[in-house]
């Protein structure tokens, strides 16, 4: 037996023998979580009817419950997201931003087709025209995920993706004082602290939280972060209004250690091809939040925020896919600085005879300005740009939305059609453009050509409608039908990114989901979700990989390289399973005991282009299989364990299936564990990739592109407090 199965075996023992020790205990009621979106008779880890002023019935969505694991460190999304079925992490390996994609429903990259918020205020430089992932809450603050799959979401947003949520402990509602901390260190450096702080006299509070990361990364060279989160909050705690003020912020500065070839990430994962190339998020963001219960039957939430988010890079111009750039190669810096702001107004009103039927009706306004400015730097270490401007852009968006969904309680059947009317405005004004490869511009130093001058005005409306039925107490059934948009992006047409050949015009893309599904507890101790899914996707804004010749206005592409255009309309199909055993002790912390549980979630996707420029070929990021199980140990005290499995199957990394893209199938296993030592302390530890598997799940084109290595096997260690 070799020492990496000896070390899973001994692992998966240690986690099972505390449950098995315990001794059983009478069957009981468990007692519900303190939390806003736990109601009768639904699980916490399962969305409610109701939440507020969100109807989540006639949808299907997952829970993530962060509670049921020990502390995951390292923004470790693979284990975070484990039990949301079919939602794919395409992992990047300085952990800089989050890459999601969900049903091969486009590509991963910063998250774009999944609208990514923080208590239900989006959490990006703009959820409308550029939505991408920069920023991850510190997940040792994270109570729960939420997702609510596909255009279901469109109580959130338009993204076709879906919509992820990312719920934050607190606020204290008792009177008195709480804290906690945690040291965490691990491979290549890595060194992390938390510490946060409630007090709450039960009607006023306050908390705050402090997150520090910084480490030398994976690879080699150029690999290194560090990472500072911070967040204060006030909150008025009435019996019938809670007022929140809250203050984020964030900044990361990121070495990028570039793509590798597929032969140089063979020989050693650990390499880089860009050494000098890097990236700095700062995101500074109020918001203020309301909810007020008017009467026994009317519930107004209200959101007002406002973002200053700034991406600024340095790339070395020129290098290739996975090849070493030349050292003698300037830095070209990018700064995108987007200041953003919204409100966002919802009513819900139950009304019938047992209130059984409910309205929600609710306005969205919301407005962005993201100037683009890009510099030459004189060499490479010139992170000013002193050598001259190379592009110069201006851009301006803003959006309304009215939208409403209407419940109605038929006995066992609810019945909820809903409706989003968007109206959307966009601008994108070049002034100067002399870069490389674009699609508007001559070469450096050379004239312009025909600056970018693009407007978008678009008047989006949509639809959805679900239904449940609830056979028995332990068999509920769930339909829903819904049309999503995916709006323009300020990159769609005017592109930065070297190496990358970019249509002049794009169309929009709009997706029609249907999904049926069955939530049945077969029984106490095993749950089963499991449905089946049809998705189609007109206009899917994708890539095609080089070599390709110059066609009409396109340029010709070179391996390596891409185009970036509508590639067409995609037909994905499939199953989700999901399936939820405890081994022993079900509802064991309600009777004081603990519990072993097992979760598992499978998806089988089909997915295909039917026409357009890629008819015929695998979208990017649609594996045949992703199944992931995870083996908890949840003890009293706060006692966790956990083990997680996630396998991958094959993966095209370029709409059209360029051999060079292949993304080959992997197998990762996580383990991890925290345990009380007394005194508020607790100690853990964990080795994420326990095999050390070799596999790479993201590959990028153009300059500075290749294949992203998956982190090899990597340990850490922590002692907490909370008290």
């Amino acid at each position: 037996m070799s020492r990496p199965v000896r070390l899973l075996a001994g692992l998966l023992l240690y986690t099972a023998a505390p449950a098995l020790a315990e001794t059983a205990a009478p069957d009981g009621d468990a007692g519900a979580a303190a939390t806003i979106i736990v109601t009768a008779r639904r699980d916490a880890d399962r969305l409610p009817d109701l939440a507020g002023t969100l109807i989540f019935a006639g949808k299907l969505g997952d829970v993530a419950v962060l509670g049921d694991l020990p502390p995951v460190a390292s923004r470790n999304l693979r284990v975070a997201l484990a039990d949301i079925p079919g939602i794919l992490v395409s992992e990047v390996s300085n952990g800089s931003w989050a890459s999601l994609s969900y049903r091969g429903l486009g590509e991963p990259h910063e998250s774009w087709n999944i609208l990514t918020l923080q208590d239900a205020v989006p959490a990006v430089p703009d959820m409308y025209s550029y939505p991408a992932a920069y920023f991850i809450p510190p997940l040792e603050a994270v109570e729960r995920v939420e997702f609510i799959r596909g255009a279901a979401g469109l109580l959130y947003g338009p993204q076709p993706g879906g919509a992820i949520n990312y719920v934050m402990k607190g606020p204290r509602r008792t009177a008195g004082v709480e804290g906690s901390a945690r040291l965490t260190l691990g491979s290549w450096e890595g060194r992390q602290g938390a510490a946060s702080l409630n007090i709450s006299n039960g009607r006023l509070a306050a908390d705050a939280l402090v997150y520090y990361a910084a480490g030398d990364g994976p690879r080699r060279v150029n690999s290194d972060h560090e990472q500072l989160t911070g967040r204060l909050r006030g909150h008025v705690l009435g019996d019938d209004l809670t007022l929140t003020l809250s203050l984020d912020y964030y900044q990361g500065d990121f070495g990028e250690p570039g793509g590798l070839s597929r032969a140089r990430m063979d020989a050693d994962r650990r390499d880089g091809s860009t050494p000098f190339d890097r990236i700095r998020l700062q995101r500074i963001a109020p918001s203020l939040g309301l909810d007020w219960q008017l009467d026994d039957t009317t519930q107004l939430t209200a959101r007002a925020f406002y973002s200053r988010f700034e991406r600024e890079s340095w790339r070395q111009a020129g290098g290739g896919f996975g090849a070493v750039t030349p050292t003698a190669n300037v830095l070209i810096r990018q700064l995108q600085a987007f200041d953003t702001a919204g409100i966002d107004v919802r009513l819900r009103h139950d009304f019938g005879g047992q209130a059984q039927h409910s309205l929600t009706i609710g306005a969205l306004g919301h407005t962005s300005s993201a100037p683009v400015f890009v510099d030459k730097g004189a060499s490479n270490a010139d992170f000013a740009g002193t050598a001259g401007a190379l592009a110069r852009a201006t851009r301006t968006g803003d959006a309304a939305a009215l939208f409403g969904e209407l419940k109605l309680g038929l006995g066992a059947v609810q019945i909820v059609p809903g409706f989003r009317l968007e109206r959307l405005r966009q601008r994108v004004v070049e002034s100067l453009d002399l870069g490389v490869g674009s699609a508007t511009g001559g070469g450096p130093g050379t004239a312009n050509g025909t600056l970018g001058n693009l407007r978008n005005i678009s008047t989006i409306a949509l639809w959805g409608i679900g239904a449940t039925w609830d056979a028995s107490p332990d068999l509920r059934l769930v339909a829903n039908a819904s049309r999503g948009f995916k709006p323009l992006l300020y990159n769609d047409g005017v592109t930065f990114q070297a190496g990358i050949d970019a249509a002049g015009t794009f169309e929009a893309s709009y997706s029609f989901t249907m999904e049926a599904g069955v939530q049945a507890q077969v029984a106490k101790p095993l749950r089963i979700d499991a449905s089946l899914f049809r998705v189609t996707f007109e206009d899917q804004v994708g890539f095609l990989a080089g070599p390709l010749p110059a066609i009409g206005r396109f340029g010709a592409v070179g391996a390596g390289g891409a185009r970036r255009q509508n590639v067409g309309a995609m037909r994905n199909q499939g199953v989700d399973l999901a399936v939820r055993l405890d081994l022993i002790g079900p509802d064991g912390l309600a009777q004081g005991r603990d519990t072993l549980r097992l979760s598992a979630n499978l998806q089988l996707l089909d997915a295909s282009f039917t026409r357009g420029a890629a008819s015929g070929f695998t979208p990017q990021y649609a594996p045949g299989h992703l199944l992931r199980a995870t083996l908890a140990h949840i003890g009293k005290g706060g006692r966790r364990a956990a083990l997680t499995f996630t396998s991958v199957g094959d993966q095209q990394g370029a709409d059209n299936n360029v051999a060079d893209f292949a993304l080959p199938a992997y197998r990762v296993v996580d383990a991890s564990v925290d345990w009380p030592i007394g005194g508020g302390f607790a100690v853990g530890a964990g080795i994420n990739n326990l095999l050390d598997e070799r596999y790479a799940a993201r590959v990028r084109p153009g300059a500075g592109g290749g294949f992203d290595p998956g982190l090899p096997r990597n340990i850490f260690v922590s002692i907490g407090w909370k008290g």
